[in-house]
């Protein structure tokens, strides 16, 4: 057991997931046009609506059976799947993670599917910062008890730019939580519906400035 282990959300926490995906948008119209991308982005709608999380493969592969005679849908996939993510990283997100090695032990708790977001955080180099430790799941704010036992620790610090998931980890964990607000990307104004913060930053960057001794307790 370690005394502390980081938390650390992905999708505009480390990496500006908003202009990926905007940039994956504007070449999927150059690929296809407006009415197959809008087709494509509705297809990403529906399967996020049915299995609760952006799903990349399964969207591109109903993509695929709707338009079959389409000569750029193998394209559409490379851009999708091609995306060169470590270009997207927030300034000093590495750096970020190396000076929480020297205070503890940072985890990757991400919520996505089990293929692209693996993907995406091995791509953007977060895996190997981390040394492996990443956990994703469809829903990770119900996996609070599997997250302290494949990581257990004295005390944990979330890291997250949703403010709802950190006060969900708040009712989970208590006083052996202090919960971070990245106020970054479309989730910055969100408010909490629970417990606020124990502190918000407006980049992830700031974290580095945090005195050790904040990160420890609330």
């Amino acid at each position: 057991m370690v005394a502390t282990a980081f938390l650390i959300d992905v999708d505009n926490t480390l990496l500006d997931n908003d202009q990926a995906k905007a940039d994956v948008a504007q070449a999927i119209r150059t690929l296809v046009g407006l009415d197959r991308a809008a087709r494509f982005w509705s297809l990403y709608e529906r399967v996020r609506d049915e299995h609760g999380v952006v799903d990349y493969p399964e969207t591109l592969r109903r993509f695929r059976r709707t338009f079959p005679e389409v000569s750029r849908v193998t394209d559409v996939d490379r851009a999708v799947l091609d995306v060169p993510f470590e270009r997207y990283l927030y300034p000093r997100a590495l750096d970020v993670i190396a000076h929480l090695w020297r205070l503890g032990e940072p985890v990757i708790l991400s919520d996505g599917d089990r293929v692209y977001q693996p993907m995406k955080i091995d791509r953007a180099g977060i895996l190997l910062a981390v040394r492996g430790n990443v956990l994703v799941y469809e829903h990770k704010e119900d996996q609070l008890a599997e997250v302290q036992r494949r990581f257990p620790a004295d005390h944990y610090v979330h890291i997250d730019d949703k403010a709802a998931l950190l006060a969900h980890t708040r009712a989970g964990l208590g006083d052996r939580v202090t919960t971070i607000h990245v106020r970054q990307g479309h989730y910055a104004a969100e408010r909490p519906g629970g417990a606020p913060p124990d502190m918000a930053v407006e980049r992830i960057a700031d974290v580095m400035t945090i005195p050790a001794e904040r990160l420890s307790r609330r």
